[in-house]
C-alpha cells in the first residue's frame, strides 16, 4: 500500500476532506461522480434510513448523511474500514454508522481480494483467484435480515449496493427486508465482475432482478431503459457488455 494522504473532494456540492492510500483519490479530486450523485439525490433524498452496502472509504456514505436521517455504511475490509471511520469522523456527521462487515446470503468468514492501488475493486469469489500482487484479507459476511434485526432497524427506505459482482448474494440474504420495507435500491451493473467472480451472465442477473423487483430500470446518465421490456434489455446488454454503458440499475416495488 502507498502512504495515506488526504484530499478535499466535492461530494454533491459540499466539500469534504477524504483520506485513503490508493489511486481512488486521483479519480475523485475534481468531484465525486456527478451522475451518481444526481441519481442518489433524485431517489434517496429525505429518506429515514439508508443502507450503503460496499461503502469503501465513505464518499457515498457522506452524501447519504446529508440526504437521510440515518445511514448504515457496510464495509468488510478492516483496513478500508479504518479509512471509512476516519472520513466519517472528520466530516462531523453524527448520523452515519459504520459497520465492519459484508452482507450476503450465507453468513461466515470469507476472503476479500483487491489490488493495492484500488480498494474500491475488492471482490469476494470462491471460483476465481486474482493474479500475484493483490491484497487478500479475511472478512466477515452476515445476512442483511439478521443484521438489521440485531441493530433494531425496522425501516429501510433506500439501499445502495456496489459489491463487485456480489449483488445477487446480498439480495438473497435480504429477502425479508425487501418484502417488508420495499425500499428503492440502486445496484452497480458490472459484467466483468459478475462473470469473472461469480460466473453469472448478464441475462441470468437480469432474471434474478426481475424475480424480485416489479420496477427495474438501467440507468446511464440521464438515459434509462426498462429491464422488464425485452427490447430495452437487449439494448442495455449490448451497450453495457461492449461499451460499459448503463453502470447502474434502479430497482423498486
Amino acid at each position: 500500500m502507498s502512504i495515506a494522504r488526504e484530499v478535499r473532494v466535492d461530494i454533491g456540492g459540499k466539500s469534504y476532506i477524504v483520506a485513503s492510500d490508493d489511486k481512488y483519490l486521483e479519480h475523485i479530486e475534481n468531484g465525486f461522480e456527478p451522475d451518481m450523485v444526481k441519481l442518489f439525490r433524485t431517489v434517496a433524498s429525505d429518506s429515514e434510513v439508508i443502507l450503503d452496502i460496499g461503502a469503501n472509504i465513505g464518499c457515498t456514505a457522506l452524501l447519504f448523511g446529508e440526504l437521510s436521517k440515518n445511514v448504515y455504511a457496510f464495509e468488510p475490509s478492516q483496513t478500508t474500514f479504518a479509512f471509512l471511520e476516519r472520513n466519517i469522523s472528520r466530516s462531523g456527521l453524527k448520523n452515519v454508522s459504520p459497520q465492519n462487515m459484508g452482507l450476503g446470503a450465507e453468513p461466515g468468514e470469507y476472503t476479500l481480494t483487491f489490488a493495492p492501488s484500488n480498494r474500491s475493486g475488492g471482490f469476494v469469489s470462491n471460483q476465481t483467484q486474482a493474479s500475484a500482487g493483490h491484497t487478500v484479507e479475511k472478512i466477515v459476511i452476515r445476512q442483511m435480515d439478521e443484521v438489521l434485526k440485531s441493530l433494531n432497524v425496522s425501516r429501510v427506505d433506500f439501499v445502495k449496493i456496489d459489491v463487485e459482482g456480489f449483488e445477487g448474494h446480498v439480495l438473497r440474504g435480504a429477502a425479508k427486508t425487501l418484502a417488508t420495507c420495499r425500499p428503492v435500491v440502486v445496484l452497480e451493473l458490472n459484467h466483468w465482475c459478475l462473470n469473472a467472480f461469480q460466473r453469472t451472465s448478464i441475462p441470468d442477473f437480469f432474471d434474478l432482478l426481475r424475480s424480485i423487483f416489479p420496477i427495474l430500470l438501467a440507468v446511464d446518465g440521464s438515459s434509462y431503459l426498462n429491464l422488464h421490456d425485452q427490447s430495452d434489455s437487449y439494448i442495455v446488454m449490448y451497450h453495457h457488455i461492449l461499451h460499459m454503458r448503463f453502470p447502474n440499475i434502479l430497482a423498486a416495488f
